[in-house]
């Protein structure tokens, strides 16, 4: 656990803050693309297990997304350190 200043802190849930968003922003706009853009494409044609193939390559590939945006946050954006305030070594 990292020892930061109260304004370290702040920056650095920001910075978390901002690439949770981008990271969101990022799964919706790929749902939406694949999504309406495979349908506008091949309409509802093309299948996969008998599933529109929009819905299942925007679906799952979200979902994937998702876990691939999360482990990457976790590797390189997050950090681990303590938000309670010390006074004197002792934690309020």
């Amino acid at each position: 656990m990292q020892k930061m200043s109260e304004k370290e802190k702040f920056i650095q849930m920001n910075k978390e803050a901002k690439a949770t968003w981008i990271v969101g922003f990022i799964v919706m706009a790929f749902w939406f693309i694949t999504g309406f853009g495979i349908y506008a494409v091949c309409g509802a044609e093309w299948t996969i297990f008998g599933i529109p193939a929009w819905m299942m390559i925007s679906c799952f590939g979200s979902w994937f997304l998702s876990i691939a945006g999360v482990v990457y946050l976790v590797k390189h954006v997050f950090k681990d350190f303590d938000l309670g305030e010390e006074e004197g070594g002792v934690k309020k």
